[in-house]
């Protein structure tokens, strides 16, 4: 009958190993315990056998499996104690190393050091010699027994959680009890002879080690904690939403999805505050639950990680209930996930449509194909009035029994989910999906509205203004779909209301101010385009005009200057100077002209910028007070430019002049170059008086200036000839502090120049 308790024992370990093994245990604690379970059975069938072998070498024999499974049972109930909060941690697996170590070394003679001898009670053990080999084994063993007391100690004293104290308590108890106390210490002078054999009860002692870590692994919470925030109902809509992802995970037939689930819980930081109970979630809060740094974490994760729309979908509850104990501090979390939160559809379904009053523009569809854009803008419709409709039931009621609208899959919070609804819709030809979708909306919507009675509770108006602000906001992508004139006409002749008529009104002004506007702009557009074709007209003309007696002024004024050689006449010099000056300029005039209404046609030649923005300096006059720095960096090793070199000329001259006028008391002028892999960028920065705000959009625009000497055509003609040269001119100013022009060209790889000396050349007139 002794012996018989091991029987019992295994039997009852093994059945409820079973029992774990059937109910499909999906945490690493259970999954653990399934194994030691198993290997607690082993030990005490093998323990049965030894006792009541009929020969000495087949109890030994079996002796030896009981030593091997009871030094196997430690790693595997170290490690169900670490598992317990489910962390993901490989780290955990490194409690078999020892375990290891101890098979290795029980391999060769370890078994010599016991000798199995017979009893009135059946066959029995001793230690008759104690070499190095079993001292080793047994300090393992001992450090197995000691690191799991302490570790259960130490997580027993360092939880605040309730649950999981109550759990490691349990724990820490049982062990202590039935492995430290019990098996441990009774085996141990059992195995010196300083207990009779009639105590040895270890298959007892096992069996109660097993069943105590069985139940403190099943126990949850019978009643929801209140918060110091009076959360009431906080942790209950919070586990539902765990366990919606949790479900979602487990259902994957890969890895991936199940360990982001465990992720969201560490980057969450609620690791320790979740229980799973028959495949359901217990979130419970701790005792200074941050609700606001809880929610943050949680946007956070899902604004970087990629996580199932349906999850998504059903988060909106936990924001709802957030929003209860918050109050204030939601809207600024809000204000910080904004740009997820139109994502996601989210924002659409809370506070009422509070938060859409705030937006200027949602423009997170652009991007999306129009299919799914369109069933996103139905889907915020609905999220923006769910909460109307559910609350009136005989409403509600009609809308459930519309056959499109349960594809949907709408909770009771409010939810809306379109993972159902995008199958539904690919049974649709293709090119017919978007008009199947709106014309199943569109009547589903109309249908809504139709049954509020006139006296219900629910605020028409407030209704509409939400439709309003849905289809206000993603107006580009309601309108270019055909959503925003289909959905409000239909309900304009469906609905015998004001606030719908006024609704359509306002669209139908709204299209018909913009298609002015845009009539105004092309009107616009085309008086610039006749006045520039009649320019070009003209400078053809005034430019063959006037060449030719400006070129007679200036042989004139070569000879004039010849002959005054001889002579010395300061005022005639002086006249003969100002007539040069304004000859030059008349035909920068002409120029610029012919330069902006002609064709060009680029003549593209190797060009060493270098000695072109020298060329370009040397033609100019710099006044005094003003310093000009030419920077390029040898390091650069300046590649050519194939470039028109009279064409960037030109553009040198009219930026070098432009910012010379712009400092009329002194400054300083700094050229510099540089490069990118593909592009060359050659800027020129002045210290002048800089360019007012209201003036930076239309500078590169014909025909304006803020001058009083000057056509506006200079910078005009810059961007051509730039753009004719396939690159580009950009500026940067702050009035009074000066304008920086940036000139970037194309670079030429195959062909690079040497490399200069870095130069600093400081010029003045």
């Amino acid at each position: 009958m002794y012996n018989f308790q091991y029987v019992i024992g295994g039997f009852l370990s093994f059945s409820v190993s079973m029992y774990i093994l059937l109910n499909r245990p999906k945490t690493k604690a259970m999954q653990s315990l399934f194994l030691f379970g198993l290997i607690i059975s082993l030990w005490a069938a093998a323990v049965f056998l030894h006792r009541t072998a009929p020969n000495q070498i087949t109890a030994y024999n079996y002796f030896i499996i009981n030593i091997v499974t009871s030094h196997l049972s430690f790693p595997f109930l170290l490690f169900t104690f670490l598992n317990i909060q489910e962390k993901r941690d490989t780290k955990a697996l490194w409690v078999f190393l020892p375990m290891v170590i101890q098979l290795a070394i029980m391999s060769s003679g370890y078994f010599d050091n016991y000798e199995v001898y017979t009893t009135e009670l059946g066959w029995s053990y001793r230690v008759v010699t104690y070499q190095p080999a079993m001292i080793l084994v047994s300090i393992m063993f001992l450090g197995y027994l000691a690191a799991i007391f302490l570790v259960l100690l130490a997580l027993t004293r360092k939880t605040k959680l309730p649950l999981l104290k109550k759990k490691y308590l349990i724990l820490l108890v049982s062990f202590t009890l039935f492995q430290a106390i019990g098996t441990t210490v009774t085996n141990a002078l059992l195995a010196f002879r300083l207990l009779p054999p009639i105590l040895r009860i270890g298959g007892v002692l096992q069996l109660l080690t097993f069943l105590s870590i069985w139940y403190a692994l099943t126990i949850k919470e019978k009643a929801i904690p209140l918060s110091i925030l009076q959360t009431k109902n906080f942790s209950e809509v919070y586990s539902s939403f765990l366990t919606i992802f949790y479900n979602t995970t487990v259902d994957s037939q890969l890895g991936e999805k199940n360990a982001n689930f465990r992720e969201f819980l560490t980057q969450s930081e609620i690791e320790n505050q979740v229980s799973l109970t028959n495949n359901e979630i217990l979130f419970t809060e701790g005792e200074q639950l941050d609700v606001e740094e809880l929610i943050t974490r949680n946007l956070a994760f899902f604004e970087k990680n990629p996580v199932d729309t349906a999850v998504i979908d059903h988060y909106l509850r936990v924001l709802k209930a957030a929003e209860q104990v918050l109050d204030w501090k939601f809207t600024r979390i809000i204000k910080t996930h904004e740009r997820f939160l139109q994502n996601s559809d989210l924002i659409y379904g809370l506070s009422d449509g509070k938060f859409l009053e705030t937006m200027v523009e949602d423009t997170s569809l652009r991007d999306q194909d129009d299919i799914e854009a369109c069933l996103k803008i139905y889907k915020r419709v609905l999220l923006s009035i769910i909460d109307i409709i559910q609350s009136n039931t005989e409403l509600a009621r009609k809308l459930f029994d519309y056959s499109f609208i349960k594809a949907l899959n709408i909770t009771a919070f409010g939810e809306i989910s379109l993972n159902g609804l995008q199958e539904h819709v690919l049974d649709a030809p293709k090119e017919q999906r978007l008009s199947f979708i709106i014309n199943s909306f569109n009547p589903l919507l109309s249908q809504i509205y139709e049954n509020i009675p006139a006296n219900s509770h629910i605020d028409f108006t407030k209704m509409l203004n939400k439709l309003r602000l849905v289809l206000t906001l993603n107006r580009d992508r309601a309108s270019s779909l055909g959503v925003y004139p289909t959905l409000l006409g239909t309900l304009a002749t469906k609905i015998p209301r004001t606030q719908i008529y006024r609704l359509y009104s306002d669209y139908l002004e709204e299209m018909v101010h913009e298609k002015t506007e845009e009539l105004k702009e092309a009107q616009e557009n085309l008086l610039k385009t006749q006045r520039l074709a009649a320019i070009g007209e003209a400078a053809a003309m005034v430019g063959h005009d006037l060449r030719n007696p400006l070129q007679v002024i200036t042989y004139a004024l070569y000879l004039a200057e010849h002959k005054l050689e001889s002579s010395y006449n300061g005022d005639i010099r002086k006249t003969c100077t100002i007539i040069k000056e304004q000859v030059q300029y008349m035909n920068k005039i002409v120029s610029d002209l012919q330069d902006y209404s002609r064709p060009l046609k680029t003549k593209l030649l190797e060009t060493n910028i270098h000695e072109l923005i020298n060329e370009t300096l040397s033609t100019l006059t710099i006044p005094e007070n003003i310093k000009v720095s030419v920077v390029i960096d040898a390091d650069l090793n300046f590649p050519k430019l194939r470039v028109d070199s009279l064409m960037i000329k030109r553009v040198f001259i009219n930026l070098i002049t432009n910012a010379l006028q712009s400092m009329p008391n002194g400054g300083e002028l700094t050229v510099t170059a540089s490069q990118t892999e593909e592009t060359a960028l050659i800027s020129f920065r002045d210290t002048g008086v800089g360019i007012a705000e209201e003036h930076k959009s239309k500078i590169f625009q014909p025909l304006f200036t803020t001058k009083a000497k000057g056509q506006g055509l200079g910078l005009a003609v810059c961007k051509r000839l730039i753009e004719a040269n396939k690159g580009t001119i950009l500026f940067e100013s702050e009035v009074g502090e000066g304008t920086t022009f940036t000139v970037t060209l194309p670079l030429q790889h195959d062909k690079v120049l040497g490399s200069p000396e870095a130069i600093d050349v400081v010029a003045k007139g």
